[in-house]
């Protein structure tokens, strides 16, 4: 599948508004952008990334790739509602990252590219495109810390 090929899915399958009820209230997140990276790993796995109270990125492997969704909520969001906001997030996008993966898995030669952009902030955008070079660098992608 080309580029283009996987762009359309993305835009088709992943760029919209989603609103869930959480804690009986209603929060409504954008996807802004998708990056689709290779993976050294073919375990199955997910990660959250808290940009700002606002802004956060999902990243989902599978198959030997991950794919990092740029997600921007209407309001703030208390840490506590995270694990529940995960849950119906990859209930729901799942089937979608699927396709978008075994599509990839197929043809797509690159080593990370971004697949949707849509007007993100500018911390979700400068997370996305360093994400981005590292994987094209063939970087790591996580910080190192040292214990104090």
């Amino acid at each position: 599948m080309s580029l283009e090929g996987l762009y359309a899915i993305a835009t088709r399958e992943l760029a919209r508004d989603l609103v869930f009820e959480i804690g009986d209230e209603p929060v409504t997140l954008s996807i802004k952008g998708v990056l689709l990276a290779r993976s050294n790993s073919r375990d199955y796995n997910f990660s959250i990334f808290n940009l700002t109270p606002e802004e956060f990125v999902l990243a989902v492997q599978m198959k030997g790739f991950v794919v990092y969704i740029g997600i921007e909520s209407d309001e703030e969001l208390e840490e506590d509602v995270y694990p529940e906001l995960v849950r119906l997030l990859l209930e729901h996008l799942a089937p979608s990252i699927a396709l978008l993966v075994t599509r990839a898995e197929r043809e797509y030669t690159g080593k990370s590219d971004m697949l949707l952009d849509d007007n993100m902030g500018l911390d979700l955008k400068e997370f996305l495109y360093g994400l981005m070079l590292k994987h094209r660098k063939g970087e790591t992608t996580y910080e190192q810390t040292e214990i104090a």
